[in-house]
């Protein structure tokens, strides 16, 4: 039975996040969707990571966007794994599971990484399994003015009932809203305008519950893959659109 939902950052419970071997985990539990951080390298190359520095996860210090891939190859990621590029994991990823690929702009911080991540997802012919999301929402419009075809999606910490016509115009049907910020007015909203609602992160059995009794058509996003899993098997009101 394939898992509707997104594996955050991978399985991060069990592995290094944005790791390989995290990507291979959610795909080996049967996830339909996963979950990846995209920044870029000082020459260039979209890399994964959560952060924009590299000390939380590495045995490195730095922003990202100071070292070139070849320096970021060096550090080791929880002294297992390398940090991974973009390619790589995309690679890893074909035909296997449909990705939201975070790109994290802020502001001006990476020049030119809307143009890099499109290439990437071109080069490795994943275009079908893709979606650009984003807090920078600013970011996301400039993706739509260069790809008319690639799906989008915008992120929120907080409810935003007049974002819908700004939605429409750039072409954009997925709105992942914190779980705290949902209600039924607002899921209503999205699903009179076709729009996938994707709360995050659902993690506790309390959230489960809260998903399955008033938005059970949501796509959730979920660090604990295998507690999210089991419920999933288990409440066949869940099954919907898989």
């Amino acid at each position: 039975m394939k898992i509707k939902g997104v594996a955050h950052r991978g399985y991060p419970v069990k592995y290094p996040e944005n790791t390989l071997s995290s990507f291979q985990a959610a795909v080996d539990l049967s996830f339909t969707h996963l979950e990846l951080d995209v920044h870029l390298s000082k020459d260039g190359i979209p890399v994964l990571m959560h952060d924009y520095s590299i000390e939380r996860m590495t045995d490195g210090k730095g922003f990202i966007r100071d070292y070139t891939l070849d320096e970021l190859k060096y550090f080791r990621v929880k002294e297992v794994e390398t940090i991974p590029t973009l390619e790589e994991a995309l690679n890893l990823l074909k035909g296997q599971i449909s990705i939201l690929v975070e790109v994290k702009q802020c502001g001006e911080f990476y020049s030119g990484v809307e143009e890099k991540t499109l290439e990437v997802i071109r080069k490795t012919d994943t275009l079908d399994q893709c979606r650009i999301i984003g807090f920078d929402h600013f970011s996301i419009a400039k993706t739509r003015q260069l790809d008319k075809d690639i799906r989008l999606g915008i992120i929120a910490s907080g409810s935003m009932p007049y974002v819908f016509p700004f939605m429409e115009e750039i072409d954009c049907d997925f709105l992942g809203v914190q779980l705290r910020f949902m209600t039924p007015q607002y899921a209503a909203m999205m699903q009179e305008r076709g729009i996938i609602s994707g709360p995050w992160p659902v993690d506790t059995l309390a959230d489960m519950e809260l998903i399955a009794a008033k938005y059970p058509t949501d796509l959730i996003t979920t660090n604990e893959l295998e507690r999210w899993a089991e419920f999933y098997r288990n409440h066949p009101e869940l099954h919907v659109g898989v």
